[in-house]
């Protein structure tokens, strides 16, 4: 039996991975695509297992060979998906978890139709932008340009169907609410 696909998205800062992280912890029959970037790592990120962490190069090789699920360039760098990681998944019968920013949700849902996306929202932008900046310790690159995609990302969210509020503080309940949605997203396939 092939496994479902899942989109974990939201703006910037929201919580994505913190929410998935924990979410892969408590699921044993959902797996994370472990994507490609140009970007550095982030102190604590392990190759292979946050991203893997790609030259240029060897991302507009894979692109040029057809060999890229979704990809998108944004923040200065390449994000994307390769189609092997993805198909491995698959077809293990697991369930695959997709945690992108709205540009590559978008992408996905062009290409599977029947992926289930899960908006994450925080309580407003200033909380947003307090988020990224702890986040990156005060050095956060391009603000500028996340702050003029965040207008598109919260209108992107006012399309999906399924919205979760991660809210400060509330992790537990985020996580809780996610796994919910996505039984009972289950449960009416």
């Amino acid at each position: 039996m092939k496994g479902r696909l899942y989109i974990l998205t939201g703006p910037s800062g929201v919580g994505k991975t913190t929410v998935a992280k924990e979410l892969l912890g408590n699921r044993p029959s959902l797996k994370k695509v472990v994507t490609c970037t140009t970007r550095e790592p982030r102190e604590g990120e392990v190759d292979g297992v946050d991203y893997h962490f790609l030259d240029t190069q060897t991302i507009e090789d894979l692109i040029a060979r057809d060999e890229m699920f979704e990809w998108d360039v944004h923040y200065g760098g390449y994000y994307g998906s390769r189609k092997l990681d993805v198909e491995e998944l698959l077809t293990s019968g697991v369930d695959v978890l997709f945690v992108v920013d709205v540009a590559g949700a978008k992408t996905i849902k062009e290409h599977s139709p029947e992926t289930k996306i899960i908006f994450l929202m925080a309580e407003d932008e200033e909380t947003l932008l307090n988020r990224i900046d702890k986040r990156d310790q005060g050095k956060t690159s391009n603000l500028e340009e996340r702050k003029r995609a965040l207008e598109d990302e919260l209108a992107f969210g006012q399309t999906v169907k399924h919205k979760i509020l991660n809210k400060t503080g509330a992790l537990d309940e985020t996580i809780r609410a996610v796994g919910e949605l996505m039984d009972n997203l289950d449960s009416n396939t």
